[in-house]
């Protein structure tokens, strides 16, 4: 759905009346209310000298993208276009169902191959260019990898790491601060839906007053935080519904109840009709526990491996957790995919958060 389409849904309709008559160049200030002072001030001038220094920009992030992935994707790219720049964003997966109101006509592409014309890759929300699935053969030239992961591996040229940002969306929304790149409605849209995914519809713990100051910047902007709320979190299907009762009466927890995990095998989504797209918060249910500690949805992937997803309740880092199994992420939120089935692989991640919630209680002040 395009948001530019009737009352431009999202966008309050003062908001249009406000902007109506005014040159598009000053409908909107040229920077947003978000205190930037934590941010490496000299990884984003060497990312900002590329971006302007490049004409044609390719922008991807990890296979299938969540809000923040694909939200700071196509801010950039809706940024990087208005500057006169040729920008596309690719992934292997289509956009998701549920942020299919995204504006992403003509920005956004689902390739198994990309175009090797653009002269510079940028690579956002996104941890290993390995999780692209696109370049794992043949690597640009120049990479510009933009992330708040905190296991991210710097494989670009240039990389702008922050871990203590609340999301990708939070350092996109500073850098066009820097780059003097007005928040259009589109953009601001894209960012808002970005940083309320990511932290949570903001009751995460990663939920600061940065974050707060740049919502209501986005919110002042014209975006509709009700509408978006709506979009993506009251759009449930039946099948998706029966997949989610499914799945919790097949929910299992430690003796203790500090790990709680559910498991979906491929045939649970081929006899309720879903995807893994379906599932994709699902691992928030076992996380809402009293007692728990850590929680973990474990999926059938392709043939042979396994997706596991974990969520921390306390201070578990279960990024280190993730790690063990090649995955990554934030310490309250990370993931790997492990080789091997579900009857193979799920003892040794219900192992592996055990002895991590052990060593966390250990080292815990008295």
């Amino acid at each position: 759905m395009n948001p530019d389409s009737e009352r431009s849904p999202g966008l309050s309709g003062r908001d249009e009346r406000a902007n109506k008559d005014r040159p598009p160049s000053t409908r909107v200030e040229e920077s947003p209310s978000v205190k930037a002072g934590f941010f490496n001030l000299r990884d984003r001038q060497t990312v900002r000298e590329a971006l302007e220094r490049h004409r044609r920009c390719l922008i991807s992030t990890h296979v299938s993208p969540e809000g923040d992935a694909l939200g700071s994707a196509l801010a950039l790219a809706h940024a990087l276009r208005s500057m006169g720049k040729e920008t596309l964003v690719v992934n292997r997966d289509p956009v998701p169902r549920l942020l299919d109101f995204l504006p992403a006509d003509g920005l956004f592409r689902q390739v198994s191959r990309p175009d090797e014309g653009y002269d510079l890759l940028v690579v956002v929300d996104c941890g290993d260019l390995e999780r692209t699935a696109l370049f794992n053969e043949r690597r640009p030239s120049t990479i510009v990898n933009i992330d708040h992961h905190i296991t991210n591996k710097r494989f670009g040229q240039i990389n702008w790491v922050e871990p203590d940002a609340a999301a990708t969306a939070e350092m996109i929304a500073v850098l066009l601060g820097d780059m003097g790149v007005p928040l259009t409605k589109e953009i601001a849209l894209c960012l808002y839906t970005a940083l309320m995914t990511e932290t949570g519809s903001f009751k995460y713990s990663n939920t600061t007053p940065a974050v707060f100051r740049l919502a209501a910047d986005l919110a002042e902007r014209g975006v509709q935080p009700a509408w978006v709320s709506q979009k993506i979190y009251e759009r449930n299907t039946v099948n998706r519904l029966k997949l989610l009762g499914a799945l919790l009466e097949r929910m299992e927890i430690t003796a203790d109840r500090t790990v709680a995990w559910v498991t979906i095998p491929a045939e649970l989504f081929s006899r309720t009709g879903t995807t893994a797209e379906d599932a994709e918060d699902f691992v928030n249910y076992p996380r809402s526990l009293t007692e728990t500690e850590v929680a973990i949805l474990m999926r059938d992937a392709e043939p042979g491996r396994v997706k596991v997803s974990f969520r921390a309740s306390g201070d578990v880092d279960v990024s280190a957790i993730a790690a063990q199994f090649g995955g990554g992420g934030h310490r309250k939120a990370a993931g790997c995919t492990v080789a091997g089935t579900l009857d193979t692989v799920r003892p040794k991640i219900i192992e592996a958060a055990e002895r991590a919630v052990r060593q966390t209680m250990a080292a815990a002040p008295p």
